[in-house]
């Protein structure tokens, strides 16, 4: 009996820890670029960037805001699931998306199209909670292989 309450605690510690919620996650909330000890691409200079992750227990919605290198208002929204499963992306036929947790701080997502990769973007808090970094890869739409390294401050 003691070892089945041992397993069910370690179990569900482990669960909380690979797919945090929206309280627990140190995902969830607003952050804004930190222009400065971000490396951008030379593509891919927008003026300012601010994204907000509101994480519950099936998904992740992540709503961006910011202005690109051209001076234009941007803002899009999208819905995760990080459950390690493909899934389409509306927008773009043939696309699939697989996101999921690694570790409670780290959310990964992938975008393939018919099996070839096309982008991947990992956002990682650090443990002091106050810094996202992602790191982004992949192709743009001018067919060219790109690569950042994003900062962002929690606001």
């Amino acid at each position: 009996m003691l070892r089945n309450v041992i397993i069910l605690l370690s179990l569900s510690a482990l669960l909380a820890a690979v797919a945090p919620s929206q309280g627990s996650s140190p995902v969830a909330g607003t952050w804004k670029a930190n222009l400065a000890k971000s490396q951008r691409h030379e593509n891919h200079l927008f003026e300012s960037l601010t994204m907000r992750f509101e994480v519950s227990d099936d998904a992740v919605l992540l709503t961006y805001t910011g202005v690109n290198m051209g001076g234009k208002q941007e803002s899009s929204t999208r819905k995760l699931h990080p459950d390690g499963k493909e899934y389409p992306v509306a927008e773009a036929p043939g696309v699939v998306v697989v996101t999921k947790w690694v570790g409670s701080r780290i959310l990964e997502s992938v975008a393939r199209k018919d099996g070839k990769l096309l982008g991947q973007s990992t956002y990682e808090v650090s443990s002091d909670g106050k810094t996202l970094t992602a790191k982004i890869k992949g192709i743009d739409a001018s067919g060219r292989d790109f690569e950042q390294v994003i900062v962002f401050d929690r606001q």
